[in-house]
């Protein structure tokens, strides 16, 4: 998430935390469309992934789980969310690393990742702050890095296209059904493209990728 004033944890609503791993596997069927992100991601052995935006540690966990001899590390600003994460880490045995921080303020140095993964947090910041996290991304990036991101898009279905003006209604959500996150990630030197489309309940997500 970013560093502002109007943080607002996943769901919205605090008292819902403990129903997101829930809701995200019955409902939003994450477990599906992040394996794909990985799949994507191609991750090698000896690469440093960060997961941007990781809540309760699923994607971070996963992506070690495919490529054991990478490096994973998960960012998230809410520490309740990140005890999960913790838990679920330590249940499996697994060697990834959590911090605290924030999307458009990265703890880390120039050129310390090989992969960049966010899986449905995007849409909740502000154009703001998601030109700010394009320019943290780009930054952390190596050369020859890259961005994998799915999160909600321009919609291609009946159902995206129905459920569409409903979410423009959310100003954070704007840029997304707008199709404009390859603009925004592209702008500080990112070669950014949509891939691919997946559909839930919630609307329609598209897969992006970008490559420093």
């Amino acid at each position: 998430m970013s560093k502002n004033n109007d943080y607002i944890p996943a769901l919205s609503l605090r008292f819902l935390t403990p129903f997101f791993d829930f809701i995200q596997k019955w409902i939003v069927r994450d477990v599906r469309y992040k394996t794909l992100l990985i799949e994507q991601a191609h991750i090698q052995p000896g690469q440093r992934v960060l997961d941007l935006g990781c809540g309760t540690g699923t994607l971070a966990i996963m992506a070690k789980q495919s490529q054991p001899k990478a490096e994973v590390l998960g960012l998230d600003a809410d520490p309740e969310m990140l005890k999960n994460a913790h838990i679920k880490r330590d249940e499996q045995k697994l060697d990834v690393k959590f911090d605290v921080g924030f999307t458009n303020e990265l703890p880390y140095p120039d050129a310390s990742f090989d992969r960049v993964l966010s899986s449905i947090m995007i849409h909740h910041l502000k154009t703001p702050d998601k030109e700010k996290t394009a320019r943290e991304v780009f930054r952390v990036l190596k050369p020859g890095g890259e961005l994998h991101i799915i999160d909600f898009g321009k919609p291609t279905t009946l159902y995206g296209k129905i459920l569409g003006p409903f979410l423009h209604k959310f100003e954070e959500a704007n840029d997304n059904i707008d199709g404009k996150l390859p603009e925004i990630f592209g702008a500080p030197g990112l070669k950014t493209q949509i891939v691919g489309h997946f559909k839930t309940f919630f609307g329609d997500l598209a897969f992006l990728s970008g490559k420093k």
